[in-house]
């Protein structure tokens, strides 16, 4: 984080820390109770503020995985033509783009699949100096680079997910149910749980203040 993004996260802290505290005025001032109050508050702005790390760094994941698909076309275009050398810098660049494509509503890193097709591409990276391009291991080179393609081809149409759901969850549920679930389960589980545990007696409580309107707009600002 350079001195730019490092001065924007302080003053969207500072600016938060102020919206926490304003809304906290009122919702005493409407008679809620104190302890319960600024409970709801803690759990509010956490998940606010991990909602907007995970939307930054899922925008960045989709981002490196256009970036792995456009070198895979790139690289498959030009393993027959290009010289040796140049073919395994761009291997080399792909396995970098690849290591920053998963995200918990991705490609996760625990997907067995998805790793081990990244080992395997390693492995034949490593390997492709002795290898004859116009052989079986450039055959096996084009059909593991074609399976990672429709691996990221599918992730690439997933919806997103409800980041400040997600975020609570993450904060406040078991992280680990989440591992075996397809994309739209996942998404529909973490926001029916969040629903449930906290947002609807959250906003029915900022209802009775007035400031339900205002604690969703806080949640699409930061999420």
């Amino acid at each position: 984080m350079n001195f730019g993004e490092r001065a924007e996260a302080r003053r969207k802290a500072k600016e938060l820390k102020n919206e926490m505290k304003q809304l906290k005025k009122e919702l005493l001032a409407a008679g809620c109770e104190k302890g319960t109050v600024s409970t709801a508050l803690k759990d509010f702005a956490g998940a606010l503020e991990l909602g907007e790390t995970l939307r930054t760094e899922y925008a960045g994941a989709r981002g490196h995985m256009k970036g792995a698909r456009e070198q895979i076309d790139q690289l498959l275009l030009c393993m027959g033509e290009s010289p040796e050398e140049e073919v395994g810098v761009r291997l080399g660049n792909l396995l970098e783009e690849l290591g920053q494509v998963c995200h918990e509503c991705l490609l996760r890193k625990d997907d067995p699949d998805f790793q081990s097709s990244v080992r395997g591409l390693k492995k034949m990276a490593g390997e492709r100096a002795q290898a004859d391009r116009s052989g079986m291991a450039a055959i096996m080179l084009r059909s593991e680079l074609e399976n990672i393609r429709a691996v990221l081809n599918d992730a690439m149409v997933w919806e997103a997910p409800d980041f400040f759901a997600l975020a609570y969850f993450l904060l406040h549920g078991n992280k680990g149910s989440l591992k075996e679930m397809e994309n739209r389960q996942r998404n529909a589980y973490v926001s029916a749980y969040t629903k449930e545990h906290f947002t609807d007696a959250f906003l029915r409580e900022c209802g009775k203040a007035g400031v339900d309107a205002r604690a969703e707009e806080l949640i699409q600002k930061y999420t």
